[in-house]
């Protein structure tokens, strides 16, 4: 062998190890992840059809009864003597099962806690001049942030009983408190749907589980004032998150085809023969609308979850009135949808946005640096005005 073919052939065995390791920018093997998900990118291997995802994950020792991926990208490209190389970036996140939280044992919690011992004759709702409201909105069972199912199970049921303390300090205040109000705005569970199912894998309950829940809170909550008024009424508005069936990311059946409202229905069937809870009643939109409008100790209060409003709740509520839709009538609105207070006045008429009982927002966190603290509005209302506005 020539001198020059030995060059040639050292020429060779050099590029084919430099070309050996060259992968392209971006998809340099190796893992980051932590308990929520993570990104993989594989070594370069012969180009052919699409790995098995269990066998992808078992690489970089990924239990795949744990992990499953969400999103698989291909790079490709010719090497240089002529054999086409690959390599994946995968996204992957736990399977819901690995988080989920016992359903058995959520429920326990709900039914094994007593409600505070205020128990007292009611005042009689014909003679009373006002109403106490106590608002439930957007407690997304099954949301994984800030605690997850847990904390928010936590947080209705400590505050239903603040809220209960609160009646009882208003009437020693002398308030003439009669009829109660428990307004439910919405967004009662996560749910599959919103957001065209983005976020199922950040839950910690399917979706039975999670209206379960929230059906045995809302019992509970019933049950806590039931003993404290002649009347107590419960009205429901859907919310984005209950929507029962979505196709894509459009709600694709009627506005009142709800979880939030079949979980309310089902309470109510389970009250509607018991003697002791004839004087409860529940509220829920007409066919295929998204609000309720009700006249609560002569205030008249329209309930939406804040949706359909889209950031711009006054302007839509003077479109409402404009139309002479029943909520343009309203001097109060109460809605939910933003997680956070804000109250603003124009004339006669306030809009109040209630906080919500979720566990938080690890998205708006990270967006805003900011958090949105869970609470439960409580107001009185009669008369044609409001007051003693309070969050639990």
């Amino acid at each position: 062998m020539s001198l020059k073919d030995d060059l040639s052939k050292m020429g060779d065995d050099e590029q084919r190890k430099r070309v050996a390791k060259e992968i392209p920018k971006g998809f340099e093997p190796g893992i980051e992840y932590d308990s929520s998900g993570g990104v993989l990118r594989s070594v370069p291997r012969p180009a052919g059809d699409e790995p098995d995802h269990a066998e992808l994950l078992a690489e970089f020792e990924l239990d795949p009864a744990k992990w499953r991926i969400t999103g698989l990208r291909r790079s490709k490209w010719q090497r240089w003597d002529g054999e086409w190389l690959e390599s994946f970036r995968a996204t992957f996140v736990p399977h819901s099962g690995s988080r989920s939280v016992p359903i058995d044992d959520l429920l326990e919690i709900v039914a094994k806690w007593k409600p505070s011992n205020t128990s007292r004759k009611p005042t009689e709702a014909r003679r009373a001049t006002l109403a106490y409201v106590v608002v439930l909105a957007d407690t997304q069972v099954g949301k994984i942030d800030g605690g997850g199912s847990d904390e928010i199970i936590q947080n209705v049921l400590h505050k239903t009983d603040l809220a209960v303390a609160r009646l009882k300090e208003l009437r020693k205040a002398g308030r003439d408190i009669g009829t109660i109000y428990l307004p439910q705005l919405g967004d009662c569970i996560e749910g599959m749907n919103s957001q065209g199912g983005k976020h199922i894998w950040r839950t910690d309950l399917d979706l039975t589980a999670q209206i379960r829940v929230y059906r045995r809170l809302l019992l509970h909550m019933v049950k806590t004032f039931a003993p404290l008024a002649d009347r107590v009424v419960i009205p429901c508005v859907p919310g984005n998150h209950d929507e029962a069936v979505r196709v894509g990311n459009s709600m694709a059946t009627t506005y009142t085809d709800s979880f939030a409202l079949d979980a309310a229905s089902a309470v109510a069937d389970a009250l509607a023969d018991h003697p002791d809870y004839k004087h409860i009643s529940f509220t829920f939109p007409k066919y295929d609308t998204l609000t309720v409008t009700l006249d609560m100790a002569g205030t008249v209060v329209g309930l939406a979850h804040g949706h359909q409003c889209r950031g711009k709740a006054v302007d839509w509520w003077k479109n409402m009135a404009h139309g002479q839709q029943d909520i343009g009538e309203a001097t109060l609105l109460l809605t939910g949808h933003y997680h956070h207070l804000k109250i603003e006045q124009s004339g006669r008429k306030t809009w109040i946005q209630a906080p919500a009982l979720d566990g938080g927002s690890t998205w708006f966190e990270n967006s805003s640096g900011q958090a949105a603290p869970a609470g439960m509005l409580t107001l009185t209302v009669g008369q044609g005005r409001w007051d003693d506005a309070k969050i639990l």
